[in-house]
This record gives structure tokens, sequence and C-alpha cells, in this order.
């Protein structure tokens, strides 16, 4: 999720909704008697939490004394264990043994928060027909939208980690007829292939929370992989499943959005009108020419809700609301 902030900003909507944080110590010591402090601190919070509690954790879980809390806390019962999935390393790597592992673990779950429909399906699917599987449809971002309205233009933004996204490095192929198109990159990972193409400008790294106001452009583009002619690669292909950190970065920097017809999202921008989808990226000019400017107007007032939505942390807290009733009924 775009800068961590994804995760950050979770923490604070449960926080906020009277969940307790659970913080070992010294967890960037790897000393003998931090390890120790760590171990003693796990047996002490494994019999602390109390039948009936529940526990929500962001996956994947990297640290080794978090995942083995985790593994004890499932296995015990009356203690209810929801599970937001931030990422699925295997399906998102094309890791085939990783996914294994990380099934394996799912099935030991019955509730799930996930990005989107499609990956609620992966979850019946793959874990369990009978889990509680809620979507949050976008990421919560905890900073102020943008107000003010932008003009239609060519002028398209592009934000995130700007070196895992080879595509960026052929956007020049989409100027060879015309020179409409220009792409304005933001965070880090750039690369010379990159910025030596004339229709691409890098606007640098900003601290996450003050990138709404920043973008300059007038759409907001997500894709994936090292292709311009489909979202290709496993990144790529996870699309399929996914909802980016940076559409909520978008909406709230109220820039209508421009996603690949296959992705999770897609469903999403044609629901609530904030954009449109494309099969590839030669396709965005003849888009972005045969809409008018009140169609696009349009689209910048529908954001508006959404905005506020995602701003106060609704979307995280309206799904943990939606679990804690089946819950109550179980």
């Amino acid at each position: 999720m775009h800068g961590g902030v994804g995760g950050t900003d979770a923490e604070k909507i449960l926080l906020a909704k009277g969940f307790r944080p659970i913080y070992f110590p010294h967890h960037r010591s790897f000393s003998v008697i931090a390890k120790l402090n760590r171990l003693i601190f796990l047996l002490r919070t494994f019999f602390s939490i109390k039948k009936g509690s529940v526990v929500v954790f962001l996956f994947p879980v990297y640290a080794k004394m978090n995942r083995v809390l985790l593994k004890w806390l499932t296995s015990r019962k009356k203690i209810h264990s929801i599970c937001f999935i931030a990422d699925i390393d295997g399906l998102k790597d094309d890791n085939e043994q990783l996914l294994k592992k990380e099934i394996k673990f799912f099935r030991r779950l019955r509730y799930f928060i996930v990005h989107s429909e499609k990956m609620r399906e992966w979850v019946y699917k793959n874990v369990s027909s009978g889990s509680g599987v809620v979507t949050i449809e976008f990421f919560d971002f905890l900073t102020t939208p943008v107000g003010r309205g932008k003009d239609i233009s060519y002028d398209i933004v592009f934000a995130g980690n700007l070196q895992k996204s080879s595509f960026l490095e052929k956007l020049h192929l989409l100027n060879q007829k015309d020179s409409l198109l220009n792409f304005h990159l933001y965070g880090p990972g750039k690369t010379n292939n990159m910025l030596r193409q004339e229709n691409v400008t890098w606007f640098g790294v900003e601290n996450p929370y003050d990138l709404p106001a920043k973008l300059k452009g007038s759409f907001g583009l997500v894709w994936d992989g090292d292709s311009i002619d489909k979202p290709a690669g496993s990144h790529g292909h996870y699309m399929e499943y996914i909802s980016h950190h940076k559409l909520s970065l978008y909406i709230l920097s109220n820039l209508p959005i421009i996603v690949p017809a296959v992705a999770a999202s897609a469903p999403l921008i044609e629901k609530y009108g904030i954009g449109f989808a494309v099969n590839n990226l030669y396709e965005i000019k003849d888009k972005i020419g045969g809409l008018s400017p009140a169609v696009y107007r349009q689209m910048q007032a529908n954001m508006h809700p959404l905005s506020e939505k995602i701003s106060k942390g609704h979307c995280l807290g309206a799904a943990i609301d939606e679990i804690m009733k089946q819950l109550e009924k179980n």
C-alpha cells in the first residue's frame, strides 16, 4: 500500500473503534536479551487474551513472533481472528510454493476483509466457501481531500513505486503519431529510461499525506507490469484481484481514474462514474478526446462522496462493523 500509509491508517481506524494494539518489545533488536523479552511477551499476550476477544491483523505478517502468536490464537476456540488482506504475495509474485503456504494459513481462519469482489471469489474458491468475507472497495487514506476542480487535458498522473512499473519506460511509444499525452510521475525508483522520454516529467517524492494536493494533471493512471499493450506479467495479472491504494489517492486529488478493463477495480470505476477503463494504453488518447468538459466535471463531482468516505476511514470501519454483526449472530 502506498508509502506504507495504508497500514498506518488501518491502525488508526482500529484504535478509534476501540481495538488495542499489540506491540512486541525491542522489535529492532536481535540480541539474545531482546529475543528472550519478545518470547516472554508472546507467552503473556497469548494467555492474557480472553475468550470472545476479536483480533484483527494485516496480512502478510512478516515478523516471526507475530506469526507464532497468530498461529497459536487461531488454534484457540472462542478467539475470533479477522484477517485484513493487504497483499497475497504468492499470487502477486506468481510463486506457487508461497501461495500454497498462504492458502494453508488462510484455511485456519473464517473472517476476511478483502479488496474486491474478485478477491472475495478467490477466497471462497481457494480457502472456504463458508468464510465470512467483506470487501472494502477502496483503501482508506486519512488525509485532506482536494476540493478544487481540475480542467480536462491530456496530462496523466502516475504515482507509486516507479521502479517496479517498467511499462513507464515505454510511454514514448504512445506519442509516435502525435504529442498529446503527457505523463507526470511521482514517487521513488525513477530510471534514466523513464526520464529521457519527451512525454514524461518526474515531480519527485512527496510526503504521502501531502500528495493529493501536489498532483498536477487531469487523470490518474492505475496500471502495472512491463507492457503498454496490456497489464502483463505477474503484477499485471495481480491487478485482476486487488484494489490499489493509488485509487484512493486519485479520488482524494479529484483526478478521474484510468484503469485496465481486466482490473478488479474497473467495475468500481464504472459503478461510481469516476473514470474509464482501457484495454491498452494506446486507447487513452481517444477516450479522453471523446469526453466533454461536462462529463469530466461530473466524474469529479462523483468523487466527492467517495473522498469524504475514504478520508474519514469509513471503508475499513464499515467492513469491521459488518463482520462484528456476523460474530454476534454466530
